[in-house]
C-alpha cells in the first residue's frame, strides 16, 4: 500500500499537477489536487505503519544484530514516527522549518544505522553494493544541501562546484541501485512465473520509455524542470534528458520482476525499489523522506533474508 500510494503521489502531485493549468481545466485541477492530497496522506500513514513493523523486527533479538545496533535503530525510529505523524496531522502553521530539520536529521541518521545493520550481515555482493550506493545517494544529497546553504551565507567561491560534485555523484549512485539489485532478484527463466516476470518487466520498461518520450513531446523544453520536480534528477543537460529513460526503464523493470517473484526476499526488494524510485533522489518533503526510510528498511530486510538463505545453503 505504501509503495502504490507513493507512486500515485509521484504521478498526480509531481507529474500531472506540475503540467500546469494551461493543460487542465479548473475543475480538473481541483480533482487532481484532492486525489493528490489523499495519495500523499495514504503514503505517509501506510509507510509509518509498515516502518513500525520493521522497527519491531529490527529491535528483536531474532534479528541477530548487536545490542547497540538494535537500541540505536529503535531509539531513532520510535522518535521519527511521532515527529512525522505530528507534521502530517498538525496545521501547517504549527510545523515550521524546525520540524523539517528535526525530521531530516533523524531520518538520515536512521538510514545510516539501517544500512550499517544490513552490511553487518554480509549478504550477497550485489545487495551490499546496493546498500552502499543507497547510502551514498542519501548522504550526498544531504551534503549538497548543507554545502549550498553554508557556502551561500559565507560567499565561498567553490560552493557551487562542491555542491554539484556531491549532488551528481549521489544521483549516479541512486540510478545505479536498480542495476545492482537486478543481479540479486531471482528470476527462474524456465518456470512459468519467471517467464511472466520477464514479460511484465519488459512491458513496464517499454511503457516507461514511451511515457518519458511522450512527456518530452508534450512539454518540450520544460522536461528538465518537470523531471527535476518529479524525481530530483538534473545531472544530464537538457538536450540529453531522454537518456534518463534508460536507467528509469531498467529500474521499473527490475521492480516489477522482483514484485512478481516467488522468493520473499525478492518481493521485499521490489517493494523497496518501488518506494525508493517513487520518492525520487534526495527527497526533501516529509512524505517522500519517510517513504525513503521505509524503502531502505525493506532493502535491509531483503539483504538479511538473502544472507540467511546463503547461510542455510552452506550448512
Amino acid at each position: 500500500m505504501a509503495g502504490v500510494a507513493t507512486f500515485a503521489d509521484l504521478v498526480i502531485n509531481r507529474v500531472l499537477i506540475r503540467l500546469g493549468s494551461d493543460r487542465w481545466s479548473e475543475g480538473q485541477i481541483v480533482r487532481l489536487d484532492s486525489w493528490g492530497v489523499f495519495a500523499r496522506n495514504l503514503s505517509v500513514i501506510s509507510s509509518l505503519v509498515a516502518l513500525s513493523f520493521c522497527l519491531v523486527a529490527f529491535s528483536s533479538r531474532k534479528s541477530a544484530l548487536p545490542f547497540s545496533a538494535r537500541a540505536s535503530i529503535a531509539a531513532f525510529g520510535w522518535v521519527l514516527i511521532p515527529v512525522v505523524m505530528s507534521m502530517t496531522f498538525l496545521p501547517l502553521g504549527r510545523t515550521g522549518w524546525e520540524w523539517v530539520l528535526v525530521e531530516s536529521g533523524i531520518a538520515h541518521s536512521l538510514i545510516l544505522l539501517l544500512v550499517l545493520a544490513g552490511l553487518h550481515w554480509r549478504s550477497t555482493h550485489s545487495t551490499s553494493a546496493a546498500l552502499v550506493l543507497t547510502l551514498i545517494a542519501v548522504l550526498s544529497g544531504l551534503l549538497a544541501t548543507v554545502v549550498t546553504s553554508v557556502g551561500g551565507r559565507t560567499y565561498w567561491e567553490h560552493t557551487e562546484r562542491l555542491s554539484n560534485a556531491f549532488r551528481w555523484s549521489g544521483e549516479l549512485a541512486y540510478l545505479a541501485v536498480p542495476l545492482m539489485l537486478s543481479v540479486a532478484v531471482a528470476t527462474p527463466i524456465r518456470e512459468a512465473r519467471g517467464k511472466l516476470a520477464i514479460a511484465l518487466a519488459a512491458l513496464t520498461a517499454g511503457f516507461v520509455v514511451a511515457g518519458i518520450a511522450f512527456w518530452k513531446h508534450a512539454v518540450g523544453q520544460d522536461l528538465p524542470d518537470l523531471l527535476y520536480g518529479a524525481l530530483g534528477l538534473e545531472f544530464l543537460p537538457g538536450k540529453d534528458f531522454m537518456f534518463y529513460s534508460i536507467p528509469l526503464g531498467i529500474g521499473s523493470a527490475v521492480t516489477v520482476a522482483a514484485l512478481v517473484s516467488k522468493t520473499p526476499a525478492s518481493r521485499e526488494t521490489g517493494a523497496a525499489l518501488l518506494l525508493l524510485l517513487s520518492a525520487g533522489y534526495a527527497p526533501r518533503t516529509p512524505s517522500a523522506l519517510i517513504t525513503t526510510v521505509l524503502g531502505v528498511a525493506l532493502l535491509v530486510r531483503a539483504s538479511i533474508a538473502l544472507a540467511r538463505d546463503r547461510a542455510k545453503t552452506r550448512n
